[in-house]
């Protein structure tokens, strides 16, 4: 490749905003946004303007490696591609012949589009167990509002509405590249904005109603809402009595959550509440927007998703222009979750049966999400329901990621064989027994269509991969190549063009494209007769729910560590603990070593109010030990007025820089997996409970 421009997609998050790489002799030059992206409309983050401190990285994996963990030295070794895929493929046939298929767990974190591919892979092999964090991100809206209405809430149609609500939601940081411009274009048409939040966020300075919650409560204030709509007559009638079933039920459910009694809930004035409820039901179309993380990580996050598709259901919001849309990707059953790649559709019944975590969350089966990280642990550490004995992860960096961190740690040391492919060494690729060095998104072709609405977008390779480095996609036809499996695809090319079949379209016509969309359609259950539901209707009441143990209504729990429910622990741990809020400087626990980025936000900032600060003694910008009841970690303290004096919050993914930092700076070594989403299996890290002490001097 010789000098030139290069419009393609960027993928150092989810966004995957528009870009144009400049390149010369073969190396890249420059990045700026395409202004003639559909939905990024020339935004370009900082973690996509880093593009070349990425790639040429001096710490880059650039060769597989092989480590002895069993020695004392556990010595790290460079390998040829060859033997690292011999060793892979010996290690996970054993597994196959002595454990069944099923022993052998693939794992993706939520970046590079893998998961067709890895499916396919697993599909053929013989395993139905593909773990990703679905369980902390979107895999509870996509079950709960698909159990409700038959298709997810993740498409809000922001530029078309008259009101928008976001909940746990703060695109500013978290996905700005997909919603800014649709957000910032339905603000100058006029359209109401509701924030619900535990932080004043930059949104939630520009809402009309800013509903600061206690954390972990939302099941309630949503609730509340449906009362509010309910009891003032502002549902609409004709929606509800042609397409909605229960009503009567979820009446007299929402009955007892009084405006008042949320109040004392969420700590919200009952005058808000009822403020923002009206707001809504009367600026129709309006839709909502779901926060991945916010929504999705509690123990009713289930019946959080379930009780914002009833909002959207009642007041007509549902599939309309301006609403929450019901948009399918042009790949269709070839999508990235698409059911063609599916190991639950392509392997017989009682194989299928056998995914991790069935045997819990028996919803799982008819809404499939991947495997919860937290239904493979088990598997390993004690053979329940039967033994795991090998782990492969992609761009998964289990030990910081994911809750109860020392759990994690300890889970991936025990497994028998790990392997894992990522472009930094990081404290999971440090228990690996085989690294894999991988192309970047600039260095490899690629299809994308997850959460892009009527839209799939080409990725075009901009450079050749750096030396050893392969797609992974590559990694995975060499890999079945080297196992007999004869029936994965041969070439990249040939997997690509077969994910773009449903549209008629090569990938070398999508490249010239750039992209290729769907008209948009509406009310596509008037076309259809009815939701894809049991009942053809919104399942207001989903009486099916109850065959397995399911409440057919969304119900609220209060967190298990909160001031109600676990006044005990208040003594040694006053304040409660939310997490996890994003920082667009970086992609969860990744991009840390990068130097541009690191310099914009070196240290974890806890937030905390100055009052709550000088009552304790400590100063803003000093160190401190933030302790829950599963350990401690160092944090560096922020004032933040705006912020609840009883309530913290410590952002996500800090490792980098410090010795045994995934111990001393990962906020996950404080966080619970425990109790889980009874539904969804997801995790409880918005409301927990911790205290703040002076850092001792060592």
């Amino acid at each position: 490749m010789g000098a030139g421009t290069i419009k393609t997609i960027c993928f150092e998050c989810h966004s995957r905003c528009g870009v144009l790489v400049n390149v010369m002799d073969g190396k890249i030059t420059g990045i700026a946004g395409d202004k003639n992206h559909p939905f990024s409309r020339g935004f370009i983050c900082p973690k996509g303007r880093a593009v070349m401190e990425i790639v040429y990285h001096p710490d880059r994996i650039r060769q597989p490696l092989s480590r002895n963990k069993r020695s004392k030295s556990a010595r790290i070794e460079s390998i040829s591609w060859d033997q690292a895929l011999e060793r892979i493929s010996e290690k996970l046939l054993d597994c196959r012949e002595r454990w069944g298929p099923e022993s052998v767990v693939f794992g993706s974190g939520t970046t590079r589009g893998m998961a067709p591919y890895l499916n396919h892979f697993l599909s053929l092999f013989g395993s139905p167990n593909f773990m990703a964090p679905s369980n902390m991100s979107g895999g509870p809206i996509v079950v709960g509002s698909g159990a409700t209405c038959g298709f997810t809430l993740v498409d809000p149609d922001y530029a078309q509405s008259r009101c928008m609500l976001l909940w746990a939601h703060n695109p500013a940081e978290s996905w700005a590249g997909l919603y800014l411009h649709d957000i910032n274009t339905g603000l100058k048409k006029g359209s109401k904005l509701i924030v619900v939040d535990p932080r004043r966020t930059r949104f939630a300075e520009k809402a009309g109603h800013f509903l600061q919650i206690r954390p972990g409560t939302d099941v309630a204030l949503a609730l509340g809402f449906i009362h509010v709509i309910i009891e003032k007559n502002l549902y609409n009638k004709d929606f509800v009595e042609r397409w909605t079933s229960g009503f009567d039920q979820l009446k007299a459910h929402a009955a007892v959550f009084t405006p008042e009694r949320c109040a004392e809930i969420t700590w919200i004035p009952a005058e808000k509440i009822i403020a923002a409820a009206v707001c809504f039901a009367e600026n129709a179309p309006a839709c909502i927007g779901p926060g991945m993380g916010g929504v999705c990580q509690a123990n009713d996050a289930f019946d959080l998703a379930r009780a914002l598709t009833i909002i959207s259901a009642i007041t007509g919001n549902l599939d309309v222009a301006g609403g929450n849309l019901n948009c399918n990707p042009p790949t269709k059953r070839r999508s990235c979750y698409g059911t063609d790649y599916s190991p639950a559709k392509n392997l017989p019944p009682v194989v299928a049966k056998k995914k991790l975590g069935l045997d819990t969350y028996p919803l799982l089966e008819f809404i499939p999400i991947p495997c919860a990280p937290q239904s493979v642990w088990p598997a390993i550490e004690e053979g329940k329901p039967y033994p795991v004995r090998a782990l492969g992860l992609f761009a998964n960096n289990s030990v910081c990621a994911y809750p109860n961190s020392r759990r994690v740690h300890k889970v991936l040391s025990a497994v028998d064989f790990l392997f894992a492919v990522d472009y930094f060494h990081t404290p999971t690729t440090d228990l690996a027994d085989i690294i894999l060095p991988p192309a970047h998104w600039s260095e490899r072709d690629d299809v994308e269509d997850l959460l892009m609405k009527n839209h799939v977008f080409c990725q075009i390779k901009c450079v050749e991969p750096m030396p050893d480095c392969r797609d992974e996609k590559q990694i995975m036809i060499d890999l079945a190549r080297k196992m007999g499996i004869d029936s994965y695809f041969k070439t990249v090319v040939e997997a690509l063009n077969h994910r773009l079949e449903p549209t008629g379209l090569t990938f070398q016509k999508l490249a010239d494209m750039g992209f290729y969309a769907t008209p948009l359609t509406y009310k596509t259950h008037e076309k259809k007769g009815g939701f894809k539901t049991p009942s053809g209707k919104v399942e207001l009441y989903a009486d099916y729910l109850r065959s397995m143990g399911i409440s057919p209504l969304p119900v609220f729990r209060e967190p298990s560590e909160s001031p109600v429910s676990s006044p005990e622990l208040l003594t040694d741990y006053p304040l409660i603990l939310t997490t996890g809020g994003r920082n667009i400087v970086f992609y969860h626990s990744s991009h840390r070593n990068i130097p541009c980025l690191k310099k914009q936000a070196p240290d974890p900032l806890l937030q905390i109010h100055p009052d709550t600060a000088e009552a304790l003694g400590v100063g803003a910008g000093e160190w401190v030990e933030l302790v829950s009841p599963r350990g401690r970690v160092n944090i560096k303290v922020l004032h933040d007025p705006n912020i609840h004096r009883q309530v913290v919050h410590a952002p996500h993914g800090y490792w980098y820089g410090e010795k045994d930092g995934w111990e001393k700076l990962n906020i996950n070594i404080i966080t619970a997996d425990k109790p889980l989403c009874p539904v969804t299996a997801s995790v409880p890290i918005k409301a927990l409970l911790c205290r703040v002490e002076k850092k001792q001097e060592v």
